[in-house]
Formats: structure tokens, C-alpha cells, sequence
């Protein structure tokens, strides 16, 4: 009897320790898994190395052990971005952990169980996973799996156009990294941020953020790398979305040649015009197997074959386009539904945290209410005196006009008044001889009646004038400008006509015309030149035929010469000076349309 008791008794004790031994769970970790986590985010590979040498811990006897030997094997292949095929090695050291209170391996769990799921492109587990990552990591105060969980969760949200989730996230990783010290962490988070801040236009933000990167990566020794030139090329899309092309363009072409990124150099020869440097850029940049990039570039060259000298590529530059852009449509149909699920599941979250939140949101919004109250309040005063003040100065915005063309009319009645007294003196000076001057009197009677008519116009200026109601100090100010403006006009052309009076060669010529010979005239040419601003070589250049003996003519009469006086410089009869007027006016008629035949040539040649 004492026998089959001691029997039962030691029967039990074994079952109870074989109970034990199942769910036992390590004190200490084996020293293997420790120098693989040591040296894990540093050199992955040789922590793989270990970890495929070592005894694979029993998952039976050692469950700890074999859950963290499952996790730092899947963190390393991830680290090294080598291809996984399922997510059945992290999951048993997700489902360990799970349930335990260590909140730093469940954050790392997640955290691996999100990346294989992302590469597997299940999207939707993915941003399950790295949510409960996230939830986890705030727990602890591990920097580096902080900054990788919200990284990732800041790129998923960023390529699906989740702009503020994803701006929320990359600071957030930017922050783990700065409490981490370290750079590379925070160059990557700056990269990130910038991109968001692109999505969101603001671009000012993104080329600080990257420039901010590209001093990090400088000073980790990666001036030379494709990384730098990655940053680099980032920015100078930045610029070029700026329509700061050629800044963009400076930037690009100072990298070395195998760095170079075409598509981007060829889209912005295009923005400039430069339309050979856009072919041969961008058909260099079809060397590409994203589907993307080539459908942004067949765009730009089926954009460019409008051109006729493309025109030939036209027909295949289309099909390619089209082709291309049907892939994308198809592709991005199932990104979309992808997003919106996620969008959902986000929101579902955010929902539940605001539900804890509402009692505070309750005083904020009366403290929101009171202090949009206020600005709407300012914003309607505001408008009030902008819209009184745009319609004064629309007032004398017109006021001004109105003044500009009296002093315009005012200006042409001061100048006709003084090619009358000019007509009139040489008539006067040739014993008012009709035969010669029958242009001249009919210019005087047009000029007569355009005075009338200028009258006329000036009295309806006035009228206008004074019917806006506006203060006799402002309108004694628009006056006095209008009198300066046609004082100064009016000096001008007093000083010029002085000058002709004070040079001796043409004031000798005025008091005894002779013969002038070949030099002389020579000299009459240049002192015109030098008086109205190269006057023969406008004239010879904006009428072509005009002979050389015909612009000394023209200079003749712009020195305010009679006929009587020209035929005595040229020794020719009178109504020869007169029958050569005829010819230049009928040329300068052909070659200008604009000139009236009713106009007068020597008035044409005073205004010329």
C-alpha cells in the first residue's frame, strides 16, 4: 500500500514539473542573443551571422529565448533588405510578447511585423501593426524603435497623400531621433518631413528641411554618395516647382554625370524653351523601368512633339503615353481602396481618443467662438476702410488720367500755335509766294481747325474735372502736375529752338544764304545729328530710300530753313525744292502707313 502511494506521489511531482518545464520561461538570456542585439543596429549582418550559427533556442523548453531568437533574426533581415516570404517567423515572437508587460519587445515585434507585411503588400495589416507598435513605444524609452515605427508609419501615410498624418508621424520620428543623437536617424526624418511639407506646398519649409539633411549627410562623411545626391535632387525639385527652373538647373548640372537625373534636367530645358536640350535630356531619361517616371516623361516629349520640328514623333509619343498612363489608372485603383481603408481605420482611432477629449474641447470651442467673434469683427473693419480707400483712389486714378489728357490736348494746341508761327514767318520771309507754299497753307488751315477742335475737347476735360467731388487742394495739386508737365515739354522745346539761334554756322546761314558745298553740307548733317539725337541715321534707317541728297533736304527743313533759303544752299530753283519735298513725302507715305498724306512735311520732320 505505502508502495503505490509513493508511486502516485512521485507520478504527480513528474507531471508537475513537466507542466513546468512546458511554460518555463528563461531567467537569462543566452549570451549569443545578446552580442546579436549589441551589435544589431550597427553591422545586421554579422548579428544574422550569429544568429544562424548559434543552437536555435527550443520552443518548447525555452520560449523566451526562441521568441527573441525569432525577432533579432527577422529585424536583421529586414535590416539588410533581404526578401522575406511570410511574417511566420515574427509572428511567434509577436504572439509571445503580446500578452507579457514588455512593452519595449512588443513595440520591436510590431514594429517587424508591419515592415514584412508592408513588403508583402498588405498594406491594411501593416498600418494595424505599426499603430499598436506606435501605442507600445510611448511606453518605453527606446529612441531608435521609436524613430523606425513612426518613420514607417510617416512613409506609408506619406505615399498614400495622407499629408497631415504623415507630417504628425516624421516629426514625430525626427523627435525620437534628436533624443536618440543620432544623425543618420535624423537625416533620414528630415528627408521625410521635406517630402511632406511638398505635398503640403510649403516649399519654403521642405528646402530648409533639406538643407538641413544635406548638412547632416556632409558632415557624416556622404558628400559623394547617392544619398547626398538623392538630397540634392530632391531640392532642385523643389526649385522647380517653385518656377525657380534656372536655380534647379544650376543644381542638377553641377552633379557628376552618372549621378545626373535627366527626366528633371529635360523637364526643366522645357520649362525654358530650350526645346533640343529637352529632347536630348528626357529621351536619355526613358532608360527606366518605373512606369511612372516614364509616363511623366512621355507627357513632356508628346507636349514637346507639338512642336512642328518634333512633329514626326508625335504619333508614337502618344501611343507610349497612353499606354503608360492606362497602367498607372489600373495601379492606382487598388492603392486607392488600399488608402481609404486606412484612412478609415485611422479615423476609427482618432475618433476614440477624441471621445476622452471632449470636455476640453468644450472650452476651447467657446474660447475659439469668442475670438472668431472678434476677428470677423476687425476683418469687416478692415474691409470697410479698404473699400473706402480703393474708391478714392480709383477716383484719382481717373482724376489723373483726366489731367494727363488735358495736358496732352493743351500740349499739342501749344505745339500747332508754333508751327503756325513757324508757316507763317517763312511764307512771310518768301513775299507770301502761293505757288510755293501751296502745302504749307493748306497745313495752316488744318492746323487752325485742329486747334478748334482741341478746344473744344479741353473745355469738356475741364467740365469733367470739376464734377468729381473732390477737395480744391487736391485739385489745385492735379493741376499744378499737369502745368509742370507741359512747362517742362514746353521748355524743352524752347531750348531746342535757342540752340539753333546760338549756333554761328546756321545763324550766318539765316542772315546770308550762300551755296553750300559738299563739306557744308556734310556739317549741316552733323550739327542736326548732334541737336536731335542722330537724326539722319533714324531717318535713312526707317526710310530706306531716301537718297543722300534728300536727307540732307529733310536736315534742311528740321532746321527750320525756307524754300527760298534751301534753293540758294543747294543752287536750285525754288519749285525744284518744292517738287523734291513732294518726292520724299510720297516716299515716307509708302514706306509708313501710319503717315498722313493731309500732314505737311515739314510739320512731319519738326515731330520726327
Amino acid at each position: 500500500m505505502k508502495q503505490i502511494i509513493y508511486a502516485v506521489i512521485i507520478l504527480h511531482s513528474i507531471l508537475i514539473n513537466s507542466g513546468c518545464n512546458g511554460n518555463k520561461t528563461a531567467d537569462k538570456l543566452m549570451p549569443e542573443l545578446e552580442q546579436a542585439e549589441k551589435v544589431m543596429f550597427d553591422h545586421p549582418d554579422s548579428s544574422l551571422h550569429i544568429l544562424e550559427s548559434m543552437e536555435i533556442p527550443s520552443s518548447r523548453t525555452d520560449k523566451e529565448n526562441h521568441a527573441l531568437w525569432c525577432l533579432l533574426t527577422s529585424q536583421a533581415k529586414v535590416k539588410q533588405l533581404m526578401k522575406i516570404s511570410s511574417d511566420s517567423l515574427v509572428r511567434i515572437a509577436y504572439d509571445y510578447y503580446k500578452p507579457t508587460n514588455n512593452a519595449r519587445r512588443k513595440a520591436m515585434s510590431a514594429l517587424y511585423m508591419g515592415n514584412i507585411n508592408y513588403n508583402l503588400g498588405h498594406i491594411e495589416e501593416a498600418m494595424k501593426y505599426y499603430l499598436e507598435g506606435k501605442s507600445e513605444v510611448e511606453k518605453t524609452e527606446d529612441y531608435k524603435t521609436g524613430y523606425l515605427i513612426m518613420s514607417s508609419l510617416g512613409k506609408l501615410y506619406l505615399y498614400r497623400n495622407l499629408t497631415d498624418y504623415a507630417l504628425e508621424s516624421c516629426t514625430k520620428a525626427y523627435d525620437y531621433a534628436v533624443r536618440d543623437s543620432n544623425l543618420r536617424y535624423q537625416m533620414g526624418a528630415l528627408q521625410y518631413l521635406a517630402r511632406c511639407y511638398c505635398i503640403s506646398n510649403k516649399l519654403p519649409k521642405a528646402i530648409e528641411s533639406y538643407q538641413r539633411c544635406s548638412a547632416i549627410a556632409a558632415e557624416l562623411g556622404l558628400k559623394n554618395t547617392d544619398y547626398y545626391y538623392d538630397i540634392q535632387r530632391e531640392i532642385a525639385l523643389v526649385y522647380t516647382n517653385s518656377h525657380k527652373i534656372e536655380k534647379s538647373l544650376s543644381i542638377l548640372q553641377s552633379f557628376p554625370i552618372e549621378y545626373r537625373p535627366f527626366s528633371l534636367i529635360g523637364k526643366n530645358y522645357f520649362h525654358l524653351g530650350k526645346l533640343d536640350s529637352a529632347f536630348y535630356y528626357l529621351n536619355k531619361a526613358l532608360n527606366t523601368d518605373n512606369i511612372y517616371t516614364k509616363a511623366s516623361i512621355y507627357e513632356y516629349l508628346y507636349r514637346l512633339s507639338e512642336n512642328p520640328k518634333y512633329n514626326q514623333y508625335l504619333k508614337t509619343y502618344c501611343d507610349s503615353l497612353l499606354f503608360y498612363n492606362d497602367s498607372i489608372i489600373a495601379i492606382d485603383k487598388g492603392k486607392q481602396i488600399i488608402a481609404y481603408k486606412e484612412k478609415y481605420n485611422n479615423e476609427k482611432l482618432i475618433t476614440e481618443k477624441q471621445k476622452l477629449e471632449l470636455e476640453k474641447a468644450n472650452i476651447t470651442y467657446w474660447w475659439m467662438f469668442t475670438v472668431v467673434i472678434v476677428l470677423l469683427l476687425g476683418i469687416l473693419l478692415i474691409y470697410i476702410y479698404l473699400r473706402k480707400r480703393i474708391t478714392i483712389q480709383k477716383k484719382e486714378e481717373e482724376l489723373t488720367s483726366l489731367a494727363l489728357q488735358l495736358h496732352q490736348k493743351e500740349l499739342e494746341v501749344e505745339k500747332n500755335e508754333s508751327y503756325i508761327v513757324e508757316l507763317q514767318s517763312q511764307f512771310a520771309e518768301n513775299n507770301k509766294k502761293k505757288e510755293l507754299y501751296i502745302e504749307q497753307i493748306e497745313a495752316l488751315k488744318n492746323l487752325k481747325k485742329e486747334n478748334e477742335r482741341l478746344s473744344l475737347e479741353k473745355n469738356m476735360l475741364h467740365e469733367k474735372i470739376a464734377s468729381y467731388s473732390i477737395s480744391s487742394h487736391e485739385l489745385s495739386n492735379v493741376k499744378t502736375l499737369s502745368d509742370r508737365l507741359l512747362l517742362l515739354e514746353k521748355r524743352e522745346k524752347e531750348l531746342c529752338s535757342l540752340l539753333l539761334t546760338q549756333i554761328p554756322f546756321l545763324r550766318n546761314l539765316h542772315l546770308k544764304p550762300v551755296y553750300l558745298n559738299d563739306t557744308e553740307l556734310s556739317d549741316i548733317c552733323q550739327v542736326t545729328d548732334n541737336i536731335f539725337h542722330n537724326f539722319t541715321q533714324r531717318l535713312s534707317k526707317e526710310i530706306s530710300s531716301l537718297s543722300k541728297h534728300e536727307i540732307i533736304l529733310c536736315c534742311l527743313i528740321k532746321l527750320r530753313f525756307s524754300i527760298t533759303e534751301i534753293s540758294v544752299f543747294l543752287n536750285i530753283a525754288p519749285t525744284s525744292v518744292s517738287r523734291s519735298k513732294l518726292r520724299i513725302k510720297t516716299k515716307i507715305y509708302s514706306e509708313l502707313g501710319e503717315f498722313s498724306k493731309e500732314k505737311s512735311l515739314d510739320i512731319w520732320l519738326w515731330e520726327y
